[in-house]
């Protein structure tokens, strides 16, 4: 007879460590470098692009101020 034990108890896994803020940096530096080649790309390509650096700014911005 076999029993199936149930989750073992310990640590639960979490956010990866390092310097506050440093995720919302990468998520900037991402947007920053998405407008470096914008300028060859299609208008409404380009007007999507802008919009994504645009939302993330803003984002990352509010999570600033919520501090």
């Amino acid at each position: 007879m076999s029993t199936t034990a149930g989750p073992v108890p310990g640590p639960q896994p979490g956010p990866v460590p390092g310097p506050p803020g440093a995720a919302a940096l990468g998520r900037v530096e991402a947007a920053v470098e998405a407008l470096n080649g914008v300028a060859s790309l299609p208008l409404q390509r380009q007007v999507s692009v802008y919009a994504d650096a645009h939302r993330t700014l803003q984002e990352t911005l509010g999570t600033i101020e919520e501090r």
